[in-house]
């Protein structure tokens, strides 16, 4: 039986809105970078630019395919991509050919899978994998994505946090990379000369983590297991990470919750869980 792999091709959103794209180029290839090292065991052929603001890889299941994508949104904020992911063989296996010289359908389907959101302007992600649960899966993706376009940049940082705290699967990380993340994010914000939720809610106010106190504290919380099977989905928000976030802040429990509230992160989050388990079904 043919092995099966998942290929990934996404594009940058607007790259030209950037007062300097060299930040914009830099923030993604320094990311794209440090994914690959993390998720090399689950990695084929590395993410490489393919062309310009284009990218693609291929991941050896769907499932680590969709967690580097989610985990470099999350990343490159406020930076955006449109992403499809393709699921099928490919036509050759040459180890020494990078990503962007391999064809097969994982890369047709994935290609496929991005033409069909081209026109769309937030960090969309359609999967092509030629099973009926597609369909099921581009409609939670498009959903949450509504959830993630509304949030407040403050909102888009508590996420980051969290999901440091609690990843969906646990990897390595590297808090040193994230010095250099947070320090171009407030760049790169900056930049956003049409994005008025900086003023509305004073969000730079909040943009201070202790980096120190963050990977100490992620190793200590308690997971809840969410293994068991129920009829119904649990929220993925481990009890105490509000107050945990609030100390990492430097600010109070009822401030990150108001930002968890209004930005919906708590169904967020349970929505990139749903996805994750749905892709562990048989494709």
């Amino acid at each position: 039986m043919a092995v099966k792999y998942a290929a990934v091709m996404f594009d940058v959103v607007d790259s030209r809105r950037y007062l300097d794209r060299y930040d914009v180029q830099r923030v993604l290839m320094e990311s794209i970078s440090y994914l690959n090292y993390i998720f090399r065991d689950s990695i084929k052929k590395e993410v490489v630019s393919s062309a310009g603001d284009e990218f693609q890889g291929l991941f050896r299941d769907v499932r680590s395919a969709f967690l580097y994508i989610r985990k470099l949104q999350l990343l490159i904020y406020p930076i955006k991509i449109r992403c499809g992911i393709g699921y099928g063989e490919i036509k050759y296996d040459i180890e020494e050919w990078s990503s962007s010289a391999f064809d097969g359908t994982a890369y047709y389907l994935a290609r496929d899978a991005i033409e069909a959101i081209t026109k769309k302007k937030s960090n969309a992600i359609c999967f092509n994998t030629m099973s009926p649960n597609d369909r099921y899966l581009n409609i939670f993706c498009a959903s949450n994505i509504e959830i993630k376009s509304k949030q407040s940049q403050i909102a888009r940082l508590i996420e980051l946090v969290a999901d440091i705290i609690s990843p969906i699967c646990a990897i390595e990380e590297d808090p040193g990379f994230y010095e250099f993340i947070l320090h171009n994010r407030l760049q790169l914000i900056h930049q956003e000369r049409w994005n008025k939720v900086i003023s509305r809610y004073r969000d730079e106010d909040l943009l201070n983590i202790n980096l120190g106190m963050l990977f100490d504290l992620r190793n200590l919380h308690e997971e809840r297991d969410y293994s068991e099977k129920f009829f119904v989905m649990e929220e993925y928000w481990i009890r105490g990470m509000s107050t945990i976030i609030a100390q990492i802040m430097n600010t109070s429990r009822q401030n990150i919750d108001r930002y968890v509230s209004l930005g919906k992160i708590k169904e967020s989050r349970t929505m990139d869980r749903a996805i994750y388990e749905m892709l562990g079904e048989r494709l």
